[in-house]
């Protein structure tokens, strides 16, 4: 059904090539409209089985949770506590992102390069101005919640005095809204490096920007605002261009839905959506470490397809924000709960495993089919202990090191002041979880087309 639709959109493109510049508009508009929609429609049915999971208890739990600790620290924020380096890197997470959902389809070039002009105008536009409303209220909203934390930490309090949260909002809007249109500018050049240098510079300008912002007079960090977008406006102008970046915007399209359909597949079966290899050769070389043997052919297999696919993407990503956040929090409550709950995060995004679809090509490779799912429950067991591991280890050496500064642990020797009555139990919950319970399932997944 949905193809047919596409399809007579295509056909309703093709005839509107030599219409008026009107009558176009009005076509690429309600083309994006309907797209939007047929997405919506797509993906709202299945969120009815992930709240009977229980997941939308589990994320009440966890709001609540954020909440009394988030009202325990405005009370009473610890004199140690570096507000102004949290500050800048909440906000600077917050106003990098930019995403851009155009809903562009793989022979959109075939079908609207006739009418590139107007699909800039009339398509992308409209999308480049919703990101940039929703990155700009974001920020404002991420604020909101860290201005009574910046103007009642003792560390930053005396400069937070001498700057008008609404400037301070205002500024950091400013940045959020300039970095969506950055992530734009930074979608055309040809050539892969350019565009990645062109982000990092970004990046390194915005964390600069909200520094002065947060912690320096507005009358330096104002004009410092104003000369780092001039120095990304002139470095925009450098690299060749495409007047519009195809094949970017469907390869990013591509991405976002495979994330959604990705997280879906958590609690429903959901269709799959091809996904594209990334190199990452600071990690892929790891499977280069197992056993070269016939009988270790599966465990080879998925410890490639994970290493560079994108459910390690979402892994590592995850596990170094649960870990940063461990880092900041200093509460040993809080640090038990992030932990608790990043573990059952990792243990389902490794039980994506279980759905790894390997190319055609891979049946005619002389391996027994039944050591796929022993293979990937291998490779997901060796991952969850891993990461454990690593955040137990996390929550043991920096503990008092962040918002709570140790305070009130002096007296109570090491064992106390790194909680082990505490971390014992939660590091051995995380390792049967992710080392015996989750790869337990994926070795019994029942899937006659896994197989």
């Amino acid at each position: 059904m949905l193809s047919r639709h596409w399809s007579r959109q295509r056909k309703e493109a093709c005839r509107l090539v030599d219409r008026p510049r009107e009558e176009q508009t009005g076509f690429l508009r309600t083309l994006r409209q309907s797209r939007a929609a047929a997405f919506r429609n797509e993906i709202f049915p299945h969120f009815r089985y992930v709240f009977q999971s229980g997941f939308g208890l589990f994320v009440s739990a966890i709001f609540f949770s954020a909440l009394v600790w988030y009202v325990d620290l405005i009370k009473n924020v610890p004199a140690e506590w570096l507000s102004g380096i949290v500050g800048i890197a909440l906000m600077w997470m917050i106003s990098i992102r930019a995403p851009l959902r155009t809903y562009l389809q793989p022979a959109d070039p075939i079908f609207l390069l006739a009418m590139e002009g107007q699909v800039r105008r009339s398509y992308i536009d409209p999308a480049l101005r919703k990101a940039i409303v929703t990155a700009v209220l974001r920020a404002v909203a991420v604020f909101c919640l860290y201005a009574p934390i910046y103007a009642r930490a003792p560390k930053t309090a005396d400069i937070a005095g001498t700057h008008p949260a609404l400037v301070v909002g205002a500024l950091l809007a400013i940045v959020a809204g300039c970095n969506v249109y950055g992530g734009w500018r930074e979608r055309k050049p040809a050539f892969s490096s350019w565009r990645l240098g062109l982000r990092l510079v970004r990046w390194l300008l915005s964390a600069i920007a909200i520094a002065a912002i947060l912690l320096k007079p507005l009358l330096l960090a104002v004009p410092l605002l104003i000369l780092c977008m001039a120095v990304m406006t002139l470095l925009w102008r450098l690299p060749a261009q495409h007047a519009l970046p195809w094949d970017r915007l469907i390869e990013e399209e591509a991405g976002s839905r495979r994330r959604w359909m990705s997280f879906l597949g958590w609690f429903v079966d959901v269709p799959s959506e091809q996904s594209k290899p990334a190199r990452r050769r600071w990690i892929a070389w790891a499977a280069d470490l197992l056993p070269w043997q016939h009988g270790r052919s599966w465990h080879y297999l998925y410890a490639k397809v994970f290493l560079r696919g994108e459910t390690f993407g979402a892994f590592w990503r995850w596990l170094l924000l649960a870990g940063i956040i461990m880092i900041v929090s200093g509460n040993a409550l809080a640090d038990a709960i992030i932990y608790g709950i990043a573990i059952l995060i990792i243990g389902l995004q490794l039980s994506e495993l279980r759905r790894v679809s390997f190319v055609e090509t891979a049946a005619t490779l002389p391996i027994a089919p039944e050591g796929r799912l022993v293979a990937a429950a291998a490779i997901a067991r060796a991952s969850g202990i891993a990461a454990a591991l690593f955040l137990g280890l996390v929550g043991i050496v920096t503990a008092g090191v962040g918002a709570s500064g140790g305070a009130g642990t002096s007296d109570t020797g090491a064992a106390s002041v790194i909680h082990l009555d505490i971390w014992v139990p939660l590091i051995a919950a995380g390792l049967l979880w992710c080392g015996w319970w989750m790869p337990r399932k994926i070795a019994k997944f029942a899937d006659e087309d896994d197989l």
